[in-house]
């Protein structure tokens, strides 16, 4: 990783922690497969087991470690992307793990993902049991993506309030 402008910092310290996450799921399966070789010569069938384990630990890493490198491909000018993080527009939501900036969404949950406003139609909050709400930015397709969630009492009731009004600007205004 090649990190030239402090647009490019932010968004690698925005997905720092995924990142961080796979790194770690690398030295177990190569730690896993230095088991099993050394394993090979006290007992082979213990030895095979291990290095299939760590073969599809490897296959799963090494296929999320090319998922999070391209999420970007959904971004057209990425100069321009990395541009608008360091915008003083930008509204960071530390708290819901969201990134609203003027064309796009940076959300990072399970996994980390770019939503470009251009491909949304509408921000929708729904509910979720009794107490709780989420909020999704819904494409053109009908597909929802969810962005935040909260309990009714909950402290992050502002900050998805924040994000809501925030996310629901930037679409209306497309």
């Amino acid at each position: 990783m090649n990190i030239q402008t402090a647009g490019e910092q932010k968004y690698y310290d925005f997905i720092e922690e995924r990142a961080k996450s796979l790194r770690t799921g690398m030295i177990v399966w190569g730690s896993l497969l230095a088991v099993a070789f050394i394993g090979m010569f006290s007992d082979a069938r213990l030895g095979v087991i291990l290095a299939l384990a760590g073969l599809s630990l490897a296959v799963m890493n090494v296929k999320s470690q090319k998922a999070l490198k391209s999420k970007l491909d959904i971004v057209d000018d990425k100069e321009e992307f990395f541009r608008q993080l360091t915008d003083p527009d930008l509204i960071e939501i530390k708290d819901c793990n969201l990134i609203i900036m003027k064309d796009y969404a940076l959300v990072r949950r399970e996994d980390v993902s770019v939503y470009p406003f251009a491909h949304m139609e509408k921000v929708e909050v729904g509910i979720q049991g009794k107490t709780g709400k989420v909020l999704f930015l819904t494409d053109r397709q009908g597909k929802r993506h969810k962005i935040a969630s909260c309990m009714s009492q909950d402290r992050l009731q502002e900050a998805f309030d924040k994000a809501y009004r925030a996310l629901r600007e930037r679409v209306k205004s497309r």
